[in-house]
C-alpha cells in the first residue's frame, strides 16, 4: 500500500513537468514570446542527465513557460564519467 501512495504523487509530479515541451526547432516557437534564459550546472558544477532535464523543467514551470529550447553539454569527468550542464531559452505560447 506504500509503494502505490508513493507512485502516485510522483506520477503526478511527472505529469506536471511534462506540461513543458522541449523543442529543438526554432520554428516551433515563432510567434512566442521569449521569456528568459535557464542554466541547470556549469564547467565546475555538472549534474547527471536526468537531473539536467528535471531542473530545467522546474524552472521553466515555474517561468510558466510553455516551450524550451535546450541545448544540453556533455562534459567527461575522470572519475565520475559523463556528467552534463544545460542552457536553455523559455518561451510562453499564446493557445
Amino acid at each position: 500500500m506504500k509503494k502505490v501512495m508513493v507512485a502516485i504523487p510522483t506520477l503526478l509530479l511527472a505529469g506536471a513537468l511534462a506540461a513543458v515541451q522541449i523543442v529543438d526547432n526554432p520554428d516551433a516557437v515563432k510567434g512566442c514570446e521569449r521569456l528568459g534564459e535557464i542554466v541547470a550546472g556549469d564547467k565546475f558544477v555538472q549534474l547527471d542527465r536526468n537531473t539536467v532535464e528535471q531542473v530545467i523543467r522546474e524552472e521553466a514551470q515555474r517561468m510558466r513557460a510553455d516551450k524550451v529550447f535546450l541545448s544540453i553539454v556533455s562534459h567527461n569527468h575522470p572519475k565520475l564519467g559523463k556528467q552534463y550542464s544545460a542552457k536553455a531559452v523559455a518561451w510562453k505560447c499564446g493557445q
